[in-house]
């Protein structure tokens, strides 16, 4: 993790802004009583500006795209019909509970290790070298490690991550595909268009989208063959809905023409754990959704859920400590095991206590699942049971 004198505390990172415009300030003054009032204009609007046109002016990093032809299945990986992989998603904030994850991810010695996005504040090229890449810093995997792009990436237009962290990971573009006998994981890329402009990136949630090249790749290379019906695992950083937060409808738009064939989907973007049974919006197939975004900022538990009808099926609401009068939660990760044709996925939290634990089998026609573990603590709805997020 970070040298000492880089660690951030919760009080740092608690309440960081989803916009361009106070991202990039955090990244140039990492203030931790700095409120946007009276004070804010009298003292630092200058130098906020300043630095804030020094970020947004910057041209979008280009987006690498794979050159072979679709025939040779460019951006398509293999896995060992038997492995781990371990998946947390924004998880670059330098704090404790993100060492914790860490540590507790690196102690399951999986094969495979995904980020699934957002390094604070802004992504520069300096903070992914302090707070992702530096030593002993995001674990990385026996066989291979990767990382996905978020919207705090591209607020300094993807200068850490494109610039730093895919050649160190020597991984060529932000979406690919990896796949053994039975399962296929399949990443896309959701955070490409996050920086728009001042002050309405937070109203333009529909240019929030999977770019053309990223697109193309799925139609042509990973979905090409109809008679493939191998699970599909979903990663992104960007959710499609939510119970509690922001909605991203082009992007299920984008992958419409494919969520048949997915059985579970991880995305990360809200900063909590929630699980999610079969649902849809817009006419298109239902999946099943689990979001994995509390894998290192600190968890506020205070925001209520805001819309009952999405089939949440349970969600963590376990208190860890207090900031300021705020109840925060706990980190966590997940963990994905292959065998053959079962897949166990088990839900931890930052001191390695299992919160969740689901199970699918492949069958001819199908697959079926079920709950194998589930604490007590977790949230869930009125009058369901945990049972429904794995679904008919």
């Amino acid at each position: 993790m970070p040298e000492p004198s880089k660690r951030r505390t919760i009080v740092q990172v608690r309440g960081t802004p989803r916009s361009a415009w106070r991202s990039v300030w955090r990244t140039i003054r990492p203030t931790p009583g700095l409120r946007f009032g009276w004070q804010f204009l009298r003292k630092h609007v200058w130098p906020w500006l300043v630095n804030y046109l020094k970020y947004v002016l910057r041209p979008r990093r280009k987006l690498p795209r794979y050159t072979q032809p679709a025939a040779q299945r460019p951006g398509v990986f293999a896995l060992p019909d038997d492995c781990v992989i371990a998946l947390a998603a924004d998880w670059g904030t330098g704090t404790q509970s993100a060492e914790d994850v860490a540590n507790q991810i690196s102690d399951q010695h999986p094969d495979v290790t995904i980020h699934l996005g957002d390094v604070y504040y802004s992504g520069t090229a300096r903070e992914y070298q302090d707070y992702f890449l530096g030593r002993d810093n995001w674990p990385t995997g026996r066989q291979a490690t990767y990382a996905l792009n978020g919207n705090h990436e591209m607020y300094s237009g993807g200068e850490g991550y494109f610039g730093v962290a895919l050649p160190a990971l020597q991984q060529r573009t932000s979406y690919f595909c990896l796949e053994n006998a039975n399962w296929r994981l399949v990443a896309v890329d959701t955070g490409y268009y996050a920086r728009t402009f001042p002050f309405l990136e937070l109203i333009l949630k529909w240019l929030i989208r999977l770019p053309s090249e990223n697109r193309r790749w799925l139609k042509e290379v990973v979905f090409a063959d109809p008679a493939d019906d191998r699970p599909v695992i979903l990663l992104s950083h960007h959710q499609w809905f939510s119970a509690f937060d922001s909605e991203y409808r082009r992007v299920g738009a984008n992958l419409a023409p494919y969520l048949d064939r997915v059985l579970l989907w991880f995305w990360g973007h809200e900063h909590r754990f929630a699980a999610y049974g079969p649902f849809a919006l817009d006419g298109a197939p239902a999946v099943r959704a689990r979001c994995i975004g509390h894998g290192g900022m600190p968890i506020e538990l205070s925001h209520p859920v805001q819309r009952w009808d999405r089939n949440l099926a349970c969600w963590d609401s376990r208190y860890a400590t207090c900031v300021d009068g705020v109840p925060i939660g706990y980190c966590g990760y997940a963990v994905l095991e292959l065998k053959g044709t079962q897949l166990t996925a088990s839900y931890r939290d930052e001191t390695g206590a299992t919160v969740l634990q689901e199970q699918w089998i492949r069958e001819p026609g199908g697959c079926r699942g079920q709950v194998l573990d589930a604490s007590a603590r977790l949230a869930v709805p009125p009058g369901r049971t945990i049972q429904e997020l794995v679904g008919p």
